[in-house]
């Protein structure tokens, strides 16, 4: 299991109601108001919204009226989001109609068109979604005929994405503002894991009411959001991300017996096995989600670092060692991502492109 100081979660109102959801019953004035604060910092305040209103019934004596106020324009933005995501799809499949390849649907998007409890006050900014690699440029062009163009950048970061990376740059709407992403790949083919997302594409499911959209399979989904989390070097939404997994394996297990063990088998055969060992043990310790203890990885270094970069980003609450958590899962993802001379090479573009402009600051 994880070891974390026990002022990790004792100060931390948000992270005791994630494991207890009954803890906000002997909540104070200060303390809802400290919830509130850490949800919004960590990116799951519709999210811990849309729990609480569920129980409004119960809570409301116990709620500040301005909590409610909050809640429930949390709820509001929410669901405003889910409408525009379902529109927004609806402009995609118009704009990507003459592409004859499945369109695959990736994380929040996905949750939001397959319905699932996932979706639930799931704030995103991006729509992903995956396309065949031979399909990749038709799908490009027919998105800038849609109206979606490619941010100016310069050449070295056009090289990096569309030799290194598995997307290309992210693509904007001129006029809603919409932004989508599109994959060729689930895993960067630098990557020094081999993952197996070939086969996870193959084993795609299609979405009802949506024709040729597909999202991943079941267990798919789960190794996805679990890669997807561990093999980045951003954790400001840690918690929003593990949230996800343990809502989608509390929702799977309802419809699949011994979900998560078919889960790990899964994993052992696309190559995350480790991975998503180290996000249940992340999520029993966040959410108690029930897992069997086989399917959780032990105490090491990576859990220990992984669970102080995943937990509240709040000034007040978070672990004093969040940021040296930061560093050294930066300097874990960039060398898992790329190979020795590659990643020497992006470092020095990037070292040399901001001290440039450092130097091109006005004063």
């Amino acid at each position: 299991m994880i070891c974390w100081p026990m002022s990790m979660t004792s100060t931390s109102p948000l992270l005791t109601f994630l494991a207890d959801r009954s803890s906000v019953m002997d909540l104070d004035a200060e303390g809802w108001s400290l919830l509130l604060a850490e949800a919004r910092a960590c990116g799951v305040m519709s999210r811990v919204a849309s729990v609480l209103a569920a129980d409004a019934a119960n809570l409301a004596p116990q709620m500040p009226a301005q909590v409610m106020q909050h809640v429930v324009a949390a709820t509001r933005q929410s669901d405003s989001l889910a409408h525009d995501v379902q529109r927004e799809l609806t402009f995609l499949s118009a704009a990507l109609a003459g592409v004859d390849t499945p369109k695959l649907l990736l994380k929040g998007a996905a949750y939001c068109a397959a319905g699932l409890p996932s979706a639930h006050g799931r704030i995103f900014s991006d729509i992903d979604l995956l396309v065949a690699r031979p399909f990749l440029p038709q799908a490009e062009a027919a998105l800038m005929l849609g109206g979606w163009v490619v941010a100016r950048q310069d050449a070295y970061d056009q090289r990096y994405y569309r030799e290194w990376a598995h997307e290309i740059p992210p693509m904007t709407h001129v006029q809603r503002g919409t932004t989508v992403d599109l994959h060729h790949s689930l895993a960067m083919p630098t990557c020094r894991i081999p993952i197996d997302s070939d086969q996870m594409i193959a084993a795609a499911v299609p979405l009802p009411g949506r024709d040729h959209w597909f999202r991943l399979a079941d267990e798919d989904m789960v190794l996805h959001a679990a890669s997807h989390l561990l093999l980045n070097s951003e954790f400001d939404r840690g918690l929003r991300d593990l949230w996800d997994i343990d809502l989608l394996m509390r929702h799977f297990e309802t419809t699949t017996p011994n979900f998560a063990r078919r889960v790990l088998a899964r994993a052992e055969v696309v190559g995350l096995g480790q991975i998503v060992r180290s996000a249940f043990a992340l999520c029993h310790q966040f959410f108690r989600t029930p897992l069997p203890q086989e399917a959780m990885a032990d105490g090491s270094l990576l859990l220990w670092l992984l669970a102080r970069a995943a937990t509240t980003r709040h000034p007040q609450t978070r672990p004093r060692t969040q940021g040296m958590a930061d560093q050294l899962l930066f300097v874990r993802e960039m060398a898992l991502r790329l190979p020795p001379h590659l990643l020497l090479r992006h470092l020095w573009h990037k070292a040399t492109v901001g001290f440039k402009r450092k130097e091109n600051v006005p004063v």
